[in-house]
């Protein structure tokens, strides 16, 4: 069956030559796929890349025990063309929503139409680009949820042992004291006389002392104490002995004690005043116990709250060690499986200006995945991790080390990358040390490398205590302070013309959906995307270096890393602003353009900001 015309219609193929065009129908393979049947799964080797003709292809990606939706592809697009330009595995799983049929284009093929068409090569540099940033976007935020239940779990894990023990000597508190009531009552039926008063006030001191603190002893020790102590108890005709021995044995007491104690209140009176003693030490040992386990639970929560830095500013002078502490708390029931954490801390270790939230994400990620790496040494009991500080002239230095089987020299330089992982799929999205690096380098200024060999791995964190914008100025983590609500709403209301840079043509896209809201709300759109042609009834050109007409301000879609060669361009073109919607930031361009006169706006929707600002009340 011929499939040019169809082809014809896809931007992959849009300019290809008619003979090229009709070379590559004559060896396509023609691919039919019952509901529900998978294309290719995450980890396949990647040797064909699909047109779908017709029907429907989901997109999903294994991340922390569950599939995530990337993306559902109709007729017209092209799928599965990343695994072969980067010759890697297949990174997300291809399944039929209903009965599909596509097009297979072998890799060589592919190859060949890439590196003799540059349309073609600029189109699949775009795809790939656009889906490497959808696919980003939605797996960090999988990932950031899928930490959070991680998190949840441990804490619910930690809190469950303290809350049962609070529960368990609540109720148990009720029977003692029922006890101790009833023991109350017969003490008070003896005579008193002040060496009995003496003795019994004596008592109930050590009674209470000795739930507070109870004796170390071993189990071989306190089983023949107690057998010693209910054979005396037993001698004396004194009831009970099985439940009295074992609390005579905790206070410290033997069977010579005993009979002093005999002589002090009389042999008569002695079984009342032990079963006395006894119940006055299980009221104070069960109060002793919901008191340790509610100091555990606000322990737990003290953590939990240092971890994620509530009812704090987001920017504070952070104290490294208390960030670490919380999280080996917030980890503790992975670690505690058989993990020895060491901790060599720098007792002046200064505090620094940071995100303290953000950097325990960098801790919890790298211990994570020490833990991970342990897996094997846990059972011999050697599995060890080594958490070191100091301070380096103007930086604090982080240490995280474990004596793991280390990573292999030729991936080293990868581990860093966005969705590169050793693990098997669906075990993790390789977005962790992404995360990391990107909290460490871009958003503290810091740096962030590892060195490996087998038996020791360790990550050396580095972060500026103090850094500023210049030696003259206080400490700041961003040199581009973001504008008052009085200065976005001047920015909003002098704009006319908006050139919207990496806007898309699909409604479903927010690189759509705001321009066109601004759009609908006056403002004139100029699209910028060398994909386009045309977008919300505009021209678009290739480069913002290519609009002829005067631009007030440039909105844009991109990376962080692709902002500063538009912000150049954007300067040269004579615009007043730069805004860089929600999630894009890069303070080394903001600053040029600040310092070429512009206005800069980072990480801030400019539909959210004009709805909040100036959308009638």
């Amino acid at each position: 069956m011929g499939y040019a015309d169809f082809l014809r219609k896809v931007p992959l193929f849009a300019e290809l030559p008619d003979a090229d065009l009709q070379r590559l129908c004559s060896m396509i393979k023609e691919v039919l796929l019952a509901p529900g049947q998978v294309l290719f799964s995450e980890g396949d080797p990647g040797e064909e890349a699909y047109v779908i003709a017709e029907g429907e292809i989901e997109i999903v990606k294994a991340s922390a025990g569950r599939e995530v939706l990337l993306a559902v592809r109709a007729s017209g697009d092209v799928i599965g063309e990343t695994a072969l330009l980067e010759m890697a595995p297949r990174n997300a799983t291809a399944r039929a929503r209903g009965a599909c049929k596509l097009l297979g284009i072998h890799k060589t093929l592919l190859d060949e139409l890439v590196q003799g068409s540059a349309s073609a090569a600029r189109v699949m540099f775009f795809t790939v680009l656009a889906r490497w940033r959808a696919t980003g976007s939605m797996l960090r935020q999988s990932e950031k949820m899928a930490q959070l239940g991680t998190l949840t779990a441990g804490v619910a894990h930690e809190l469950n042992n303290p809350a049962a023990a609070v529960q368990r000597g609540a109720s148990q508190l009720a029977d003692a004291l029922t006890a101790l009531l009833d023991a109350e009552r017969a003490l008070g039926q003896i005579p008193a006389t002040k060496q009995f008063a003496l003795t019994t006030e004596l008592l109930r001191d050590a009674a209470a002392s000795g739930a507070r603190r109870p004796p170390n002893l071993d189990a071989l020790s306190r089983g023949d104490r107690e057998d010693e102590m209910e054979a005396a108890l037993d001698a004396r005709a004194i009831a009970d002995a099985g439940d009295l021995a074992p609390v005579l044995v905790t206070l410290g007491y033997d069977a010579a004690w005993l009979g002093a104690i005999a002589g002090q209140v009389g042999a008569d009176n002695l079984p009342v005043v032990l079963r006395w003693l006894a119940g006055t030490y299980l009221v104070w040992n069960r109060l002793a116990e919901i008191a340790q386990g509610a100091s555990r639970i606000s322990e737990i929560v003290k953590a939990l709250k240092g971890y994620a830095y509530l009812d704090q500013a987001p920017v504070q002078d952070v104290d490294v060690h208390e960030g670490l502490d919380s999280t080996l708390v917030i980890l503790r029931h992975k670690l505690k499986a058989g993990i020895k954490v060491t901790r060599a801390y720098a007792p002046d270790l200064p505090r620094i200006t940071a995100w303290g939230s953000e950097l325990n994400q960098v801790w919890t990620n790298i211990l994570d995945n020490a833990a991970d790496a342990l897996a094997d040494r846990i059972a011999d009991g050697s599995a060890e991790i080594t958490i070191r500080t100091r301070r380096e002239g103007d930086f604090v230095v982080v240490e995280l080390s474990d004596n793991g089987p280390g990573i292999p020299p030729e991936i080293q330089d990868r581990i860093f990358e966005a969705f590169f992982t050793t693990k098997p799929p669906g075990k993790g999205t390789g977005l962790g040390l992404d995360i990391s690096y990107r909290i460490v380098v871009h958003r503290h200024r810091g740096d962030i490398r590892v060195a490996s060999r087998p038996g020791q791995t360790t990550f050396t964190v580095k972060l500026p205590i103090n850094n500023a914008a210049d030696a003259g100025k206080g400490p700041t983590l961003n040199a581009v302070p973001p504008p008052s609500d009085a200065e976005l709403k001047k920015i909003l209301t002098g704009v006319h013309t908006i050139a919207v840079v990496g806007m898309s043509s699909k409604p479903d896209r927010p690189a759509y959906q705001v321009p066109a809201y601004l759009q609908e709300h006056g403002y004139r759109i100029i699209p910028v995307n060398p994909t386009l042609t045309e977008a919300l009834g505009e021209k678009a050109y290739p480069e913002l270096g290519a609009v002829p007409d005067p631009v007030d301000a440039v909105l844009l879609f991109v990376r962080s890393e692709a902002v500063p060669p538009i912000v150049e361009q954007a300067i040269e073109i004579g615009a007043r602003t730069v805004w860089m919607q929600e999630g894009i930031i890069n303070l080394e361009a903001a600053e040029r353009a600040r310092a070429a006169g512009l206005t800069v706006v980072m990480d801030r929707c400019m539909r959210a900001t004009w709805q909040r600002l100036l959308a009638p009340a």
